[in-house]
């Protein structure tokens, strides 16, 4: 499959395709499952690395965001901001927010 097919057929899972199969929740890690949690999550509203991290099971969220942006089309904002991990130490991390979905045929 060329790259142009490779990359509309992945994008297709990320408009609504949804991480359930016979009625049960599927977290796999494939890139592609990755990717999909990613969207569906920033579709709710901005979130950040450690959110991405702890509730999505996104160990490289700036990876995948770079993928959404640069293989599929969407406008994601990066923010740095001020965050404190679990266990209460301070970092600066990245604030995702989706400005815009990609254009129907659009392709890098």
């Amino acid at each position: 499959m060329s790259p142009g097919k490779e990359n509309a057929a992945s994008l297709a899972g990320l408009h609504g395709a949804s991480t359930q199969q016979n009625g049960q929740q599927r977290h796999p890690n494939t890139l592609n499952a990755q990717r999909q949690r990613v969207i569906e999550r920033l579709r709710k509203g901005p979130a950040d690395t450690i959110t991405l991290r702890r509730d999505e099971d996104i160990m490289m969220p700036a990876t995948r965001v770079h993928e959404l942006r640069h293989q599929f089309g969407f406008d994601i904002l990066s923010t740095r901001v001020k965050r404190e991990t679990d266990i209460g130490r301070p970092h600066t991390v990245v604030m995702y927010t989706l400005l815009a979905e990609p254009k129907p045929g659009a392709q890098s």
